[in-house]
């Protein structure tokens, strides 16, 4: 047994075990808070409900659009904003897209689905998570 007979040394591991471990459960833990406020909710690959068309929402706020027909994607810049749950995307530069036009949209996700909603006219999009 470790230290047998020093009750002073293995109350001395006993603490420093207890002091790493306590600080490593506290560094994981604040991990997954900050990760679970701050990250992209909407990060990922979503297919259209209608089309069978993918977007894929990245972390580099890009969005790569892949029609169903399987031709070329194209890669539009976007941004999602928390706070106000809106996702803009594109700019003046942008490609117009047969699945999602530039445009600023109010997003709601429930579970696995995605809603986009057209902020000027109220068009929605529906779109469900791709599971890997």
């Amino acid at each position: 047994m470790i230290y047998e007979n020093n009750e002073e040394k293995r109350s001395t591991i006993w603490r420093t075990v207890l002091t790493v471990s306590s600080v490593l459960i506290i560094i994981i833990a604040v991990f997954f808070i900050v990760k679970l406020f701050t990250g992209n909710p909407l990060e990922g690959t979503w297919v259209s409900e209608g089309s069978g068309d993918t977007i894929e929402i990245t972390d580099d706020n890009e969005m790569y659009i892949h029609p169903e027909d399987g031709s070329e994607y194209t890669v539009i810049r976007c941004n999602v904003d928390t706070k106000t749950k809106v996702l803009t995307v594109g700019g003046e530069d942008a490609v117009d897209s047969d699945i999602i036009q530039p445009g600023t949209y109010n997003y709601n996700v429930e579970q696995d689905t995605l809603t986009l909603t057209e902020r000027e006219y109220g068009d929605q999009l529906v779109f469900m998570r791709e599971q890997e």
